[in-house]
């Protein structure tokens, strides 16, 4: 019933999954040493199990033998299946991105492997069976490589960026559209270049540029963006009278239209006043809506450089531990004007009242009423 082969094989595998057991009961059961044994178990079984199946590649007396029978057609679909259950089992102790990218490389394996074993069975003909498959697979397979290729490059292209300054980047930039122009332009001019040599140059090109960014990962973000990261200023505002060297780069001092606005505050004379939509005459409070978005107008009619800034109450963030809600817009110059969208989840009935004022600007303030 045991073939030679089969015998040492499930010896194999005893011997693998009692050393699992013992692993996971005495040392740890997450750690990598665990994930690297039950990865035998299931490997030593797998086999074990094609050469129970197999007979060890013995034909039986008075069977067709195997060199009378057409060999399978190569296939690298086995590879990348035992490839994605590497990534599975390393991705258990990792990252879970490496998880989902083994069970999609095991998914997509099967798959393709499931039907290139059909269509070889479906006449004595290759190339009308290789013509089953392609009808099949390839209305699948052009799209998804082809987002998986354009997805690979962009990644790779954007670690490069993010680790060379930014005037390299731009020099990079023309350089690569250029070459890439020169050859889209060598290839229309020379139609009759082998197909070869252009996949030649498409995949040395994908080659390298998978390489730098492989590359770039290692040396990691350029100095800026990593103290960037730390710092995390890009994720809140500086509303302070200072100007902020983050919040207050690239400020935008004209708005579009003013149709949408329901009030208009304005600096001028060193006071601040504000203009309700349906109201006539100049305010010291306004009204906004619960729950809604409102839309405010702030301009600067002053000499010098103001934000508008708004007190929305306080947000407890602990027990016995509150902050400020506070948002504000960008510093402006004089005659410039700036949007300022407020939505407040919580009506002004006790404590302080909320406010839009001005950072450095005492006595000045208005009052926002939210029912």
């Amino acid at each position: 019933m045991f073939t030679p082969g089969s015998k040492y094989l499930i010896a194999i595998t005893g011997l693998s999954a009692v050393s699992f057991a013992l692993y996971m009961l005495l040392v740890h059961p997450s750690a990598l040493g665990a994930v690297a044994l039950i990865g035998l178990v299931a490997a030593t079984s797998l086999i074990t199990g094609v050469a129970l199946f197999t007979r060890d590649g013995h034909t039986p007396e008075g069977q067709t033998s195997a060199a009378t029978v057409d060999t399978p057609t190569p296939s690298m679909w086995p590879l990348i299946a035992a490839a994605g259950l590497s990534l599975v089992l390393v991705g258990t102790v990792t990252t879970p991105i490496v998880f989902i990218l083994g069970i999609v490389a095991i998914l997509a394996a099967l798959v393709e492997w499931t039907v290139q074993a059909w269509s070889e069975s479906a006449s004595g003909d290759r190339s009308y069976n290789e013509g089953i498959r392609e009808r099949i697979l390839n209305p699948v397979e052009y799209p998804i490589l082809a987002a998986v290729g354009i997805a690979v490059i962009i990644f790779s292209f954007s670690r490069v960026m993010l680790a060379i300054s930014k005037d390299a980047g731009a020099i990079i930039f023309i350089v690569a559209a250029a070459v890439i122009s020169l050859v889209g332009l060598l290839i229309s001019v020379r139609p009759q270049l082998k197909k070869s040599i252009v996949s030649a140059i498409a995949v040395v090109a994908a080659i390298g540029l998978v390489g730098a960014g492989i590359a770039s990962m290692g040396f990691g973000m350029r100095e800026d963006l990593v103290v960037a990261a730390e710092e995390d200023h890009y994720s809140h505002q500086e509303c302070g009278a200072e100007k902020s060297d983050h919040f207050d780069k690239g400020v935008s001092e004209t708005i579009s239209a003013t149709s949408g606005a329901d009030a208009t505050i304005e600096l001028l004379d060193g006071k601040l006043t504000a203009q309700v939509q349906g109201i006539e005459g100049l305010q010291d409070s306004i009204t906004v809506r619960r729950s809604n978005p409102s839309n405010i107008i702030f301009r600067n009619k002053d000499a010098g450089e103001f934000r508008l800034k708004a007190y929305l109450g306080k947000k407890q963030i602990a027990d016995g531990v509150s902050e400020d809600l506070i948002t504000c817009t960008q510093l402006i110059s004089e005659g410039a004007e700036q949007w300022l969208t407020l939505t407040i989840n919580k009506p002004s009935v006790s404590g302080e009242p909320y406010t839009l004022s001005i950072p450095g600007l005492e006595g000045q303030s208005i009052v926002v009423v939210v029912p």
